[in-house]
């Protein structure tokens, strides 16, 4: 363990003042220096700062230039603008490049001491001979965790040679797959993964106190008729699968969406017309039924609006389920009566009851869902705004997504509603209240959602369930895998601790044999 504290003179590239002393900082930064790693840090706790020292550290020690990469613009951004205000480099040193800067003044970002870009227009740029990388001693690759098969951070990842230029992925968790975290490993040709969690002792003193509230809220009678006859048309289907021998009688019988999707080409390849009808409108059929149960009334209609109106054979077959029928029926009815999805409900007395002074941010997994929230809210009086992606005609620009963080900061809203954007890297620092509307069974967007709140002040992290959905099996089904997560990883670095310790000894004992 490092004994050090924090200080300005160890690294002369650090503004003083610009960055909290921070033990555990100090000691990633150290451990990293000269060894591709990741570091695996939650949300709040400073990567970005530690990436700071270690850019630090090594353009002084090595010289050559830095690239930092992030997935998104706004990310971009804000890593330059914090690297700006913490980095002793002469004006014009630390730059960014994305896909709304022409040609031309790219060719100039590249010329700078610190490049901050998104990995598509850097391998783009990379084709175009705009940068040598062998001149880069050092790459950073912010939510490495989407270092997987052939995304760009990979490709770009490709093209530093590792004896000349060092490689760090940050992130605030890994995969739980363990195949995952050897293809991410692999990409940055990284030995060590530096973890730590909210548990770990040296990042306590720096962690809020975040309070977790699991509202489980009790389905009407209504809304289980309703899922009821969604899953019996469901089950009808599968066992059609079943009975020609493409996916097991257990996965129709228990509505196994995984296994589905791991025979889909198995059974467009070798099943008969009646079984392909059925896959698509199987597929369907589980989108429908986790519409239904986790999201509103209305989102799940429009769905259900939409995907019988596409014109094709599976549509009208769809529409001419009776079990479909009656569901989608019964949930008409409710809108009609002015009834919605008691999750609706329930989130709009939690934001009926906050202090003035509150912010909340509401995660929910559909941009439709998203809109159907804050109508639903502001039919009640409350500030809301939403922040959610660019694709699309409906999407945000990187304009408007800033805008609507800015405003939620300053109080001019009340809540903010996003998709999964609102997730990763965002300083969304004046949140004290996190409200998965949705529960996700991925533990990266978990652990992402989570660290929104309790930030700078203590939060509060509030999900909502519906007894007997896809909610409760999700919220069951992360948990699981962030223990195996963390399990893997102490596997995986005591035999890369432990093989690094062989290969002092056999240095030692060659160089004492020679003297």
């Amino acid at each position: 363990m490092c004994s050090k504290t924090l200080k300005v003179e160890d690294y002369p590239l650090i503004k003083e003042g610009s960055i909290e002393p921070r033990q555990y900082q100090l000691e990633i930064a150290e451990q990293v220096n000269g060894h591709n790693s990741i570091i695996v840090l939650p949300t709040g706790l400073g990567k970005t700062a530690i990436a700071a020292l270690v850019i630090a550290y090594t353009i002084k020690s090595r010289g050559g230039k830095a690239l930092f990469l992030a997935p998104t613009r706004i990310l971009v951004q804000q890593h330059r603008n914090f690297l700006s205000k913490v980095l002793k480099l002469p004006e014009g040193a630390i730059t960014s490049l994305t896909g709304e800067d022409d040609p031309v003044s790219r060719q100039d970002a590249w010329q700078g001491k610190v490049i901050c870009a998104t990995p598509q227009i850097a391998f783009q740029d990379y084709k175009r001979g705009y940068f040598d990388p062998s001149k880069f001693s050092l790459l950073i690759i912010d939510e490495v965790h989407r270092a997987i098969g052939n995304h760009s951070y990979v490709e770009v990842a490709k093209v530093f040679p590792d004896d000349t230029t060092q490689k760090i992925g940050l992130t605030a968790t890994l995969p739980s797959d363990k195949l995952k975290i050897e293809m991410i490993k692999s990409a940055l040709s990284a030995g060590q993964v530096l973890y730590r969690d909210y548990e770990s002792e040296d990042v306590r003193p720096f962690i809020q106190k975040v309070g977790v509230e699991i509202k489980q809220l009790q389905p009407s009678e209504e809304l289980k008729r309703a899922i009821s006859h969604l899953k019996d048309s469901l089950r009808k289907k599968l066992s059609i699968l079943a009975d020609e021998g493409l996916i097991s009688k257990q996965s129709a019988n228990r509505l196994v969406f995984k296994e589905l999707i791991e025979k889909r080409e198995e059974i467009l390849r070798k099943g008969s017309w009646n079984s392909k009808f059925a896959y698509t409108i199987s597929a369907k059929l589980f989108l429908m039924l986790k519409y239904l149960e986790t999201q509103t009334y209305t989102t799940f209609l429009n769905f259900y609006d939409k995907a019988v109106s596409e014109g094709k054979k599976a549509s009208a077959m769809l529409a001419r389920d009776a079990d479909v029928s009656y569901s989608v029926s019964i949930i008409r009815e409710e809108v009609a009566k002015g009834r919605e999805h008691p999750k609706l409900n329930a989130l709009r007395d939690i934001i009926l009851q906050l202090r003035k002074e509150d912010r909340a941010l509401v995660f929910a997994s559909y941009r439709d869902t998203v809109e159907q929230i804050r109508h639903y809210l502001e039919s009640a009086g409350i500030r809301c705004w939403i922040l959610i992606g660019k694709q699309g005609a409906s999407g945000q620009t990187q304009e408007e997504q800033i805008r609507a963080v800015e405003e939620f900061r300053r109080g001019n809203y009340q809540v903010l509603i996003a998709t999964q954007i609102g997730e990763e890297g965002l300083d969304i620092a004046e949140c004290n209240i996190v409200i998965f509307y949705d529960n996700v069974p991925s533990a990266i967007r978990f652990i992402q959602r989570r660290g929104r709140t309790g930030r700078r002040s203590e939060g509060k992290m509030v999900m909502l369930m519906v007894k007997g959905t896809s909610d409760e099996t999700y919220y069951w089904v992360v948990q699981r895998r962030m223990k195996a997560m963390k399990s893997y990883i102490d596997t995986m670095n005591k035999k890369y601790y432990s093989s690094r310790e062989e290969e002092k000894k056999k240095r030692e004992g060659t160089l004492d044999s020679f003297l």
